[in-house]
């Protein structure tokens, strides 16, 4: 398990919420941060990552093609 950071991102990149939580491994990750988004689909995206990581994203297409 490691704790990832979430934070939803605005057109202009800008962090509109802060969210930490316990995943698995990056797909359970992204599965959140699809969730998340999901929860707030006026959002442009959900940018993640766990300490050290790199950061990652899932926008409004990946939650169309998760659907």
């Amino acid at each position: 398990m490691s704790i990832y950071t979430f934070m939803f991102m605005d057109a202009a990149g800008v962090s509109a919420m802060l969210e930490f939580d316990d995943c698995a491994d990056e797909q359970s990750a992204r599965r959140h941060a699809l969730d998340l988004l999901a929860s707030a689909p006026h959002r442009g995206g959900v940018e993640f990552w766990a300490e050290g990581g790199q950061p990652m994203q899932v926008t409004a297409a990946d939650l169309a093609v998760s659907g």
